[in-house]
């Protein structure tokens, strides 16, 4: 593995194997699940070197073709909608979203492209907490797992937890996802409300909600790609 390559090493005590997660921002991280050996973590490593470069490198390529630009639109495909996206300078203004029909107004003080980053991101936190947050309501009467509080949040490597309290806590990047992985990762999330771990008594909880969890475990895994680069940007 190339030296350049910084990677990040985290301790998961609900992981069942070890897994190689790549995001154009957060890098490459190694999830490792308890009582794994340094020897075995280096063994799975040289495995797929080929592999983490490869996509590293192509990630990589990616951001240096983004550039900075603005969107002009957003594609939330977890909830069918498309939102064209207008900039206008207001001297004095603080970056803010105005909402219109299909179309969203960034006021800006000037030629601050992070300001206005920032203000469509609040924009899609709070979209996500409407539109995830009935999402949740509806999977949690269906599979009959009952949460307590709801999180919206912008993780770097996550699109969700749960927390031993109840807590729900999804990613608003979510809203980029196809519809179907936003419904398995819901069930995913949920089904951790009665066992908090990944043991097959969990995976057996899983399967009755949605049988194909395996194929869309591995796809969830690699929808960063789908995140419109600038979401990550500062």
């Amino acid at each position: 593995m190339p030296e350049l390559m910084a990677y990040h090493w985290r301790h998961n005590p609900r992981a069942r194997q070890l897994q190689v997660r790549i995001t154009p921002w957060q890098g490459i991280e190694v999830v490792i699940p308890p009582h794994t050996s340094k020897q075995r973590v280096s063994s799975f490593l040289a495995k797929h070197r080929h592999w983490i470069h490869d996509t590293w490198a192509r990630m990589q390529s990616q951001i240096a073709d983004a550039g900075r630009t603005l969107p002009v639109a957003l594609d939330l495909c977890a909830i069918g909608e498309y939102w064209q996206v207008h900039y206008r300078r207001r001297p004095g203004a603080c970056a803010h979203a105005d909402v219109g029909v299909h179309a969203i107004t960034i006021y800006h003080a000037g030629d601050n492209e992070s300001a206005c980053r920032e203000a469509l991101r609040r924009w899609l936190a709070c979209h996500a907490r409407e539109h995830l947050g009935a999402k949740a309501r509806r999977m949690s009467a269906v599979t009959g797992f009952s949460y307590r509080r709801l999180q919206i949040r912008g993780q770097k490597s996550r699109w969700g937890s749960c927390s031993s309290s109840g807590t729900l806590s999804l990613n608003y990047k979510l809203l980029f996802l196809e519809p179907e992985l936003v419904r398995y990762l819901l069930i995913h999330e949920l089904s951790h409300t009665r066992v908090l771990d990944h043991s097959p008594r969990f995976w057996e909880l899983v399967a009755r909600h949605e049988p194909r969890w395996r194929l869309l475990d591995e796809e969830l895994g690699e929808a960063w790609r789908d995140i419109p680069a600038w979401v990550e940007m500062p």
